[in-house]
C-alpha cells in the first residue's frame, strides 16, 4: 500500500533540491519517485549515468532523445498519456524545445525543470509508460 504522506514528503524534498544534471534533474526526480512508488530501488537510476549538462545532452542525443531512450528502457509507450495512472512515467514539453521526463501523481504529470517542479495535465503530455 502506498503511503501518500511519504510520497508527498518525498516530492517536496526532491522539489526543493536545486536543479543539477545527474543528481537533481527530471530523470533523477522521476527515478526516485518510481523507486518509492513501486519499490524498485535504484534499478533505473543505475542504467543512465551522466555528470553534467554536456554529458546528459550527448547521452540523450546518442539514443535519439528522451522519448526514444525511455522507450528503450521501459518498452513501448501507452496509446495515449491520458491512460496513465499514478506511478507511471510521462514526457512533456515543459518549455519550448525542452522535453522532460515526469512522474504521474494524483492524475497529473510532475516534472522537475531548471527552476521548479511543474504539475501538468496528462492531456498535455506527449507520451506515457505503464510501470506496473
Amino acid at each position: 500500500m502506498i503511503n501518500l504522506g511519504k510520497m508527498n514528503a518525498l516530492i517536496n524534498k526532491l522539489s526543493d533540491e536545486p536543479f543539477k544534471y545527474g543528481t537533481s534533474d527530471c530523470f533523477t526526480f522521476t527515478s526516485a519517485l518510481v523507486a518509492a512508488w513501486h519499490g524498485t530501488g535504484s534499478t533505473y537510476r543505475m542504467l543512465h549515468q551522466y555528470k553534467n549538462k554536456k554529458e546528459a545532452l550527448k547521452y540523450l542525443a546518442s539514443y535519439g532523445g528522451i522519448e526514444a531512450l525511455t522507450t528503450g528502457t521501459l518498452g513501448y509507450s501507452r496509446k495515449t498519456p491520458e491512460l496513465c495512472e499514478d506511478g507511471d512515467v510521462v514526457t512533456a514539453e515543459v518549455a519550448p524545445g525542452d522535453m522532460a521526463l515526469g512522474f504521474v501523481f494524483d492524475g497529473h504529470g510532475l516534472f522537475k525543470t531548471k527552476t521548479r517542479v511543474i504539475k501538468m495535465s496528462l492531456k498535455k503530455c506527449s507520451k506515457g509508460w505503464r510501470m506496473s
